[in-house]
């Protein structure tokens, strides 16, 4: 069965943080806590500057919080556990999970039995990841949401 979990974030004072917006963020406490799970993840993001963010927040971790990861195209042939890709920039997919940070829906979703998403607080990014919804549904995801509060 092949699933998708929102996490929708109804405010953003509690995840704020200097480097990253509140989805990013959240989106770095759900790869931490995947890959501590054994998941091999690629994290989808918007653009280059983006995946250069969560690439430096995940390398400021302690070592309890580690995760080995590397941007599209670096390290290894087969990939660390955790690579950062973006538009544009296609990347390994021997992976068990997706982190969607994309505002468009992932034309290779398909390819994942697992993906995590993100409804961040702005107007305009909700609106977005409602079509990513209707995307997600109409290629036979099962859906779930969960609320994330301050």
């Amino acid at each position: 069965m092949k699933k998708v979990i929102f996490y929708l974030i109804e405010d953003e004072a509690q995840l704020a943080d200097k480097l990253l917006l509140p989805h990013e963020k959240l989106a770095c406490e759900k790869i931490i806590a995947s890959w501590q799970q054994g998941f091999r993840i690629l994290v989808n993001c918007q653009d280059q500057l983006q995946a250069e963010k969560i690439d430096e927040y995940l390398w400021q971790q302690d070592s309890a919080s580690f995760v080995p990861h590397n941007l599209v195209g670096e390290g290894m042939p087969s990939g660390s556990p955790v690579e950062i890709a973006w538009s544009g920039k296609k990347g390994n997919n021997n992976r068990h999970l997706l982190i969607n940070l994309q505002e468009s829906f992932p034309e290779f979703a398909t390819m994942y039995r697992e993906i995590i998403d993100f409804v961040p607080f702005e107007n305009r990014l909700k609106m977005l990841a409602r079509e990513r919804y209707i995307a997600y549904k109409n290629v036979g995801f099962n859906l779930k949401t969960i609320n994330v509060k301050a």
